[in-house]
């Protein structure tokens, strides 16, 4: 499992350029996009793994707080052993106030 955050400190528009980059490299598929915002810690963990499990490799995830970046980072950390999330690609786009 690998994991890139993305943020940004420059412009709003910077970081809206690298993530409409990121958007690109996977084809614009917006079914590979998850809002953060609609879910917790623990339950933006859960939708991953499913997503994970049913075969999705890259997934784009926006509005990460730093609860859930955290959360995502210690579930990589306890799924290293395990190779079933080799080849997963996760994308977490902080929120701007977790720029602080």
């Amino acid at each position: 499992m690998q994991i890139q955050i993305l943020a940004c400190s420059g412009t709003a528009a910077n970081l809206q350029d690298r993530i409409t980059e990121v958007m690109r490299q996977m084809g614009n598929d917006h079914r590979k996009t998850v809002q953060a915002d609609a879910y917790g810690a623990d339950g933006l963990v859960d939708i991953l793994e499913v997503r994970a499990t049913n075969g999705q490799r890259e997934i784009l995830v926006l509005s990460c707080s730093r609860q859930q970046i955290q959360a995502v980072l210690d579930w990589q950390s306890s799924s290293e052993d395990s190779n079933e999330f080799e080849g997963l690609e996760l994308h977490l786009v902080r929120k701007p106030d977790s720029f602080l």
